[in-house]
């Protein structure tokens, strides 16, 4: 059976906002304690879940870590695309025959908004909302699954460097989901990172980057 400790110091391992904030002294142990003990599936005491807590040590890397990632923030270029919509298609013979046609048009070869997805359960089309009506004619109604309006799409171009650095993704997802904003889609193509969400977390979203990159006030 695996022990408590080694339980609690997996679940502190792979969380990188707790671990930066037990560095930083933040965090009151028997609050985390509590926490740990509510949210998973752990056999044990809340008293040999705050001695675990009390002798893990925080990686000597994180820093560094935490350095590297805010200087790859800080040097990215963001940009924001608002109004984009998604659908979903069947994944089919039928389907592609009309993807065919809609990629023959140049209203979608050549903007630079349009993204096509395909996974074993079906196909993705990003697009911007105004394209999306043209998109959606393509189609017979029969072969759409699903249809998401009100998204936006926040990118990082990132320097060379930037894009070497370890870690970036999960610290902006991590920091994303600590404001309880869900990440909708996300494309990495070199050397772009792309996020969709939904436009009411935009705000949010900005605010949680300023935060990674070390520009906040």
């Amino acid at each position: 059976m695996t022990s408590i400790t080694k339980q609690v110091w997996e679940i502190l391992d792979n969380d990188i906002t707790i671990k930066k904030d037990l560095e930083r002294g933040f965090i009151n142990v028997s609050a985390l304690s509590q926490y740990i003990l509510d949210t998973y599936q752990i056999k044990g005491s809340l008293d040999s879940i705050i001695s675990a807590i009390r002798r893990y040590k925080v990686d000597t890397q994180i820093q560094d870590d935490y350095a590297r990632i805010s200087k790859a923030m800080r040097e990215a270029v963001v940009s924001t695309k608002t109004c984009i919509s998604c659908m979903t298609l069947k994944n089919s013979a039928t389907t592609y025959k009309y993807i065919s046609q809609l990629l023959s048009h140049e209203d979608f070869f050549k903007n630079d908004v349009f993204r096509l997805i395909k996974t074993r359960t079906g196909v993705q089309i990003v697009v911007d909302r105004d394209s999306m009506v043209k998109a959606k004619s393509f189609f017979p109604p029969t072969t759409i699954e699903d249809m998401r309006n009100g998204l936006v799409e926040v990118s990082l171009r990132l320097t060379e460097e930037g894009w070497a650095t370890k870690g970036v993704i999960s610290r902006i997802a991590n920091e994303l989901a600590t404001q309880d904003i869900n990440i909708e889609l996300l494309f990495t193509v070199y050397p772009v990172i792309s996020i969709f969400l939904a436009e009411s977390d935009l705000v949010k979203a900005h605010e949680a980057l300023i935060r990674i990159s070390g520009h906040e006030r």
